[in-house]
């Protein structure tokens, strides 16, 4: 412990060294302040290690940085298209309904979520907005956790599992699926109706249902079509086991794409119109 005056001396003396050795650096563009963590302050035979602000701070942006990268990494790896990077909930134009209150509270209990591998069925009619919520979800998890999510629609798993051809290693791939931390399953029920199609569905969410991992799948099916599934024993099983891992819910809304899509065809219409003056 600094218990004497002499004391204070001698760290004052020590740092008054390593600061002017810091300021002799600086001029190269950088400061070493690992060296004074190399060579420590001793005192009474107890290592005393300095920081400085500028050291904190350098760190803090390496940090960030660093985070920033994973963020583009994770969801380079996620999503199929540059656009779905856009769809979050800040983005969000649609009404605060509670499709989109669920989905919010996913993200901010997602701990909770994984702990007791609960999932979402995001179902609805065509253009209601569900993979815009299942893609907001993705979004805001790698951005708060760096989570590890996919999101692939069943048609997509089934072309690249039959023409891959021998350069695709077909169970790495399932087990890519399989063990991500978050899979979103888009369309379900697109899928071809095929037994190996089926087949290759169910191993997924079969598995990952054993494995205990989230899913979130987004359907046009009704729910009641879900639950009451008359059709082959394999549709059955598929769906029996998303109804055991997934709170259903229901999502109604305008299509706002297509909204903010007639909006830019119009307004670029009337700047062709103006002779490409922006209006």
């Amino acid at each position: 412990m600094i218990t004497t005056l002499r004391d204070y001396q001698l760290i004052f003396k020590v740092l008054e060294r390593h600061i002017k050795t810091i300021k002799q650096q600086s001029f190269l563009g950088f400061i070493k302040i690992r060296e004074v963590r190399k060579n420590p302050i001793s005192l009474h035979g107890r290592n005393i290690t300095t920081a400085c602000k500028c050291d904190r701070n350098r760190e803090a942006k390496e940090k960030e940085r660093q985070k920033q990268l994973d963020v583009e990494r994770l969801k380079s790896s996620c999503f199929n298209s540059v656009i779905q990077w856009s769809y979050t909930f800040e983005n969000y134009q649609g009404e605060e309904n509670q499709s989109l209150i669920i989905a919010k509270n996913f993200v901010k209990d997602y701990e909770e979520m994984k702990k007791e591998n609960i999932g979402l069925l995001f179902y609805g009619s065509v253009g209601s907005g569900k993979t815009y919520l299942a893609c907001s979800i993705a979004n805001a998890l790698i951005e708060q956790y760096q989570a590890g999510v996919k999101i692939r629609n069943f048609a997509q798993i089934i072309n690249e599992l039959q023409n891959g051809g021998f350069d695709l290693d077909k169970n790495a791939y399932i087990e890519s699926l399989v063990n991500t931390s978050v899979l979103i399953l888009d369309d379900l029920g697109i899928e071809r109706d095929t037994s190996y199609a089926k087949e290759q569905v169910y191993n997924i969410v079969n598995n990952r249902y054993l494995k205990q991992k989230p899913t979130i799948f987004t359907t046009n099916l009704s729910y009641d079509t879900i639950l009451n599934c008359t059709e082959s024993v394999e549709y059955q099983r598929i769906y029996s086991r998303i109804v055991e891992m997934c709170i259903p819910v229901m999502v109604v809304g305008e299509d706002f794409r297509k909204v903010i899509q007639k909006d830019k065809l119009a307004r670029n219409k009337e700047r062709l119109l103006n002779g490409g003056e922006r209006t």
